[in-house]
């Protein structure tokens, strides 16, 4: 299950409970570790998939998971109006071949990379067997449509219960969250982008009941095929950001945040040094 694939093909090559698999993970041996002081969940992409399970089973209110690359980790832990999101981060899965680099750098290396595609289609799968409910929120209703028409043909039956596009003013905000309340789905999948997704899931804790709820960035756009993702050779190596940046030169904060991390991590890892 380590490729990352966005496409809705239902791999049959290898028959299996996947149910079963999830249950067999041992979640109290699962530990979390930091790069740069920054938490991130050691973990497979399994074991996230079973977090994601135990988190919906356990219905204690919502769970905010988070895919993090270098860029989102230097503006996570050093902006004053972010930090405050970190206490909340319920599951904080490592998507960047940068944070594997890191981690085995200071010495705390990370069991795999976690593609956010490849992660959101084993959900999808996991929901469409065992009848969760899943909600999209956010990004271009042409985008969730044709998501959605997409995974309705893949994955017959996959019960998806709601799906809100776009920005909103302050009326229509009510009612969605008056839409998500009555629904009450096990899974919200939010796609705003980094970080307005994830301060609107902060600010909107007690309307989001027990959902496990998950900030997709522009996920939407990429599996509606719609957007043009990052060339193979790039995705494989982690290293998406960069085509975005090659390919999109107006995206200059995201470089200097990759170098300023890049330089972090040597110099930390250099005064780790006997």
């Amino acid at each position: 299950m380590s490729t990352d694939r966005s496409d809705f093909t239902v791999d049959t090559a290898k028959e299996r409970d996947y149910l079963l698999d999830y249950k067999s993970v041992d979640l109290m041996s699962l530990r979390r570790t930091a790069i740069l002081d920054f938490p991130i969940d050691n973990v497979t992409r399994d074991e996230a998939v079973a977090l994601v399970l135990h988190h919906i089973e356990q219905k204690q209110g919502p769970a905010h998971v988070i895919f993090v690359d270098p860029v989102k980790l230097m503006r996570l832990r050093s902006s004053r109006r972010l930090q405050h999101l970190n206490e909340g981060l319920n599951l904080i899965l490592a998507d960047g071949a940068g944070l594997l680099w890191g981690a085995e750098r200071l010495g705390q290396p990370l069991k795999e990379r976690i593609p956010m595609i490849a992660m959101l289609m084993d959900i999808v799968r996991l929901a469409w067997k065992t009848e969760l409910t899943i909600y999209f929120l956010g990004d271009k209703s042409e985008y969730l449509e044709r998501v959605f028409a997409n995974m309705q043909r893949s994955f017959p039956g996959v019960r998806i219960i709601g799906r809100q596009a776009g920005s909103f003013n302050a009326a229509r905000e009510a009612l969605i969250k008056e839409s998500i309340r009555k629904s009450s789905p096990d899974i919200i999948f939010i796609g705003m982008g980094f970080p307005a997704q994830e301060l609107w899931i902060h600010e909107n804790r007690d309307h989001l009941a027990n959902a496990v709820v998950i900030g997709i960035d522009e996920a939407f756009g990429i599996l509606s095929g719609k957007m043009k993702r990052a060339p193979d050779w790039f995705q494989l190596r982690g290293l998406a950001w960069f085509w975005q940046v090659l390919t999109k030169p107006f995206l200059l904060d995201r470089l200097i945040a990759t170098i300023a991390y890049f330089v972090k991590v040597l110099w930390v890892s250099f005064r780790q040094k006997p």
